[in-house]
C-alpha cells in the first residue's frame, strides 16, 4: 500500500513555474503602476495547484490575474488539458511608506518556487 502510494507520488508530473517579463496587452482589472510578469504554471492536466506570494515587502500588494479578475496573494486552480496555464503576476506598490522594491517568491502546495526579481517604484 505504502510502495503504490509512493509510486503514484513518483509519477505524477511536477508543478513548473516560470516567470518573465509581461509582454502582452494589460488586462483591463489590473491598476496603472503595477510592475508586471508573466507566470506560466505547467504540470499535469487537470492537476488541481495552488499558489501563494511570498516575500512580498510590507506595504505592498502580489496579484495573480486572469483578465477576468485579480487574486490577491494566493489563487487556486485546475490546469487545463494542455496542462498549462498563464497568469499576469503583479507587484503594487500601495503605500507612500513602503520600500520603494520589491520582489516575491511564488510557491506551489508541492514546495516548487521561482523568483520574481525586484519592482521599483516611487
Amino acid at each position: 500500500m505504502v510502495a503504490a502510494a509512493l509510486l503514484l507520488a513518483l509519477a505524477q508530473a511536477p508543478t513548473h513555474l516560470t516567470v518573465q517579463p509581461w509582454t502582452g496587452s494589460d488586462f483591463q482589472v489590473t491598476p496603472a503602476g503595477a510592475a508586471r510578469y508573466r507566470l506560466k504554471v505547467s504540470g499535469k492536466p487537470n492537476a488541481s495547484v495552488s499558489l501563494r506570494a511570498l516575500h512580498v515587502s510590507p506595504g505592498w500588494l502580489a496579484a495573480f490575474c486572469t483578465p477576468k479578475l485579480c487574486s490577491p496573494e494566493r489563487i487556486d486552480l485546475h490546469l487545463p488539458q494542455s496542462g498549462e496555464a498563464i497568469f499576469q503576476f503583479e507587484l503594487i506598490r500601495e503605500a507612500e511608506t513602503a520600500p520603494k522594491e520589491s520582489g516575491a517568491t511564488i510557491a506551489d502546495n508541492n514546495g516548487v518556487t521561482v523568483k520574481v526579481p525586484p519592482a521599483y517604484r516611487q
